[in-house]
């Protein structure tokens, strides 16, 4: 398995703390620094999009949250265009701890092909609805 190079996607969020995209953008999802982080605002739900240059063959991924603002469950999503309607595909449900270390979660029928996946959060251990990521990583068959 190899790491999905950022060269091979774009993210999208919900929505950064206050605005402040130079401090708590989605660019630092990505960045591997343990001193950057993805802070959403308040409000649920929360999510990250990411869209792959072409089909993948993508098999697990990591998340690490910030403890006190981590999500109580990950609804993993895609979606796929039929016949000019779009429709969203949830593929599987993770239900993640609520530490700062890494954790990794593998993909049901691994390895899963799609260009484009979504991390739904519909809560979070923040009373207020944030979610705190510092890393995003996702895997591919190589």
């Amino acid at each position: 398995m190899t790491l999905i190079p950022t060269s091979d996607l774009t993210a999208k969020v919900s929505s950064v703390l206050g605005r402040e995209v130079k401090a708590y953008g989605k660019q630092f999802l990505f960045d591997g620094s343990d001193e950057t982080c993805w802070n959403s605002d308040q409000g649920t739900p929360q999510w990250i999009a990411v869209q792959f240059v072409k089909d993948m063959a993508v098999t697990r991924f990591e998340i690490q949250f910030q403890g006190g603002f981590a999500a109580k469950n990950i609804c993993l999503q895609r979606t796929s265009v039929d016949a000019g309607v779009a429709k969203v595909e949830t593929i599987k449900t993770y239900y993640p701890d609520d530490i700062n270390a890494i954790q990794t979660f593998l993909f049901p029928d691994s390895p899963l092909m799609t260009d484009n996946l979504k991390f739904l959060f519909p809560e979070s251990t923040d009373m207020f609805g944030r979610i705190i990521v510092y890393r995003l990583n996702l895997y591919q068959d190589s």
